[in-house]
């Protein structure tokens, strides 16, 4: 493919940008490199080549990790990632195993969901910004509030090239590659990496990628192995105790909100484990402004078009907030693998997917709280019943509440597999035994304020 320029450049990447939008293809384009005001000129000056609709923009500090599994593009469109999840690792200084792990476990679950992702490095030396700095529009005063403290001839990386060299060599690879530019004048940048993500974009049109697959291992303690059915909790007792920890967690609540944590609390369980109850005892002890409830039915079209996290990563807490999940992620790994909702492929690197998604978490500040609500099938059986045989809770029991009941078994083995392999230190599982109500939720209740003494 030769070089283009100008008009036949734009055409030629305008060509391309309707292929993949009537192939319903996701492209994110990620920037790394020079100072924070020559990489947006750059950008821009990209940017203007192509067709506006269906482009976004967003813009990362790298002092923190940032949700960027939620600013992912919907299929047909494309995202530009003004910095990334490399601009933290290099500023944070996160070791070099870590940080590989994590990346490419990241990178791996974007094309493995169907994205093209093309990755930039604008590399400029000194001397050389010196020298074309006259070519580049005149930047604002860095006063600018979303410039902060950038200014043209800043370097952010200068210090650092040998650290930036071995990164970028080491996340480097046939499926996921790295395009170096050497930064020079203005208009000739923004041709090459016009001419760079033409290329890139071409090639993934002609040449499909094919998703990998994996091999879910179970390494982690299982804690439902623990759970004991005969607790009990008189009512007196847990009246006196539910009382005293949502006093608790409320006192905590306002402790999360001044700080620079958040919470996210997870609810799985099987059906009429009391999962909706557990909910209702801690929601009763918080300030609504602070927290929300989500819960998790089949994806709609606008989910369906992005990738399978995407859902759950826009509902993630801001700091001083919580996010409780009523079912969640958890289902690629139970419902949907049962019920035929996923490839194989998909199934078999959930695990590893998932506890990417819940490490970015974390690495983020958010506390992690997981439980799976246990009863055995026998209480099912007559919760089932008693919702069935009551007029006030009918609409709690459905046909397909007694289909999954059927297929009891083949949800056990899942539901150990999904524990055993994502019950990790940074987002831990607990067992909820829940055949008595009242020891249930005051369980949760005690895990919850206990955690968060500890973390805050």
């Amino acid at each position: 493919m030769g070089s283009y320029s100008g008009k036949e450049l734009e055409i030629e990447l305008n060509a391309v940008q309707h292929t993949l939008f009537n192939d319903k293809r996701a492209v994110l384009i990620l920037f790394e490199g020079v100072g924070g005001s020559q990489m947006s000129f750059l950008i821009n000056g990209f940017t203007f080549i192509l067709e506006p609709r269906g482009i976004e923009y967003h813009s990362f500090t790298p002092d923190r990790v940032h949700n960027y599994l939620g600013y992912t593009p919907a299929k047909g469109k494309i995202a530009i990632f003004d910095r990334s999840w490399y601009s933290y690792v290099i500023e944070n200084e996160i070791t070099s195993k870590d940080r590989g792990k994590y990346i490419e476990s990241l990178e791996r679950y974007l094309i493995n969901s169907g994205i093209i992702l093309v990755k930039i490095f604008l590399h400029m030396s000194e001397k050389r910004m010196d020298e074309v700095k006259d070519s580049y529009p005149v930047s604002p005063s860095k006063d600018c509030g979303f410039l902060g403290d950038e200014d043209p001839s800043y370097h952010r990386f200068s210090l650092k090239e040998d650290d930036v060299s071995s990164l970028i060599d080491s996340t480097d690879s046939k499926d996921i590659p790295w395009d170096v530019i050497d930064v020079g004048k203005f208009n000739d940048t923004v041709n090459e990496i016009g001419n760079v993500v033409l290329r890139r974009l071409k090639d993934s049109i002609e040449n499909d990628y094919i998703p990998t697959s994996s091999r879910i291992v179970e390494r982690y303690d299982n804690p439902r192995n623990s759970v004991d059915f005969s607790q009990r909790l008189s009512k007196s007792e847990y009246k006196n105790k539910l009382k005293r920890y949502q006093s608790r967690l409320a006192a905590l609540q306002c402790k999360l909100a001044l700080s620079n944590r958040s919470l996210v609390l997870l609810f799985e369980g099987w059906d009429a484990a009391g999962k909706g109850g557990s909910i209702k005892r801690v929601t009763k002890a918080l300030n609504p402004r602070g927290y929300a409830t989500y819960p998790t039915s089949a994806p709609n079209d606008e989910e369906r078009s992005n990738t399978y996290l995407w859902r759950f990563a826009r509902r993630l807490p801001q700091k001083g907030h919580i996010s409780i999940f009523d079912r969640s992620w958890y289902g690629r790994m139970m419902v949907e693998p049962i019920e035929g909702l996923c490839s194989e492929k998909e199934y078999s690197r959930s695990a590893d997917e998932i506890n990417m998604f819940e490490r970015n978490m974390t690495d983020n500040g958010r506390i992690v709280i997981k439980f799976w609500m246990d009863i055995t099938k026998d209480v099912q059986l007559e919760r089932f019943n008693d919702r069935q045989n009551n007029p006030m809770k009918q609409w709690k029991i459905t046909d397909e509440d007694w289909r999954n009941r059927e297929k009891w078994d083949e949800y056990e083995s899942f539901i150990n597999t999904m524990i055993e392999s994502t019950n990790t230190p940074n987002a831990p599982w607990y067992a909820i035994e829940s055949v008595d109500k009242y020891y249930g939720r005051i369980k949760v209740l005690k895990i919850i304020c206990d955690t968060l003494e500890k973390e805050l």
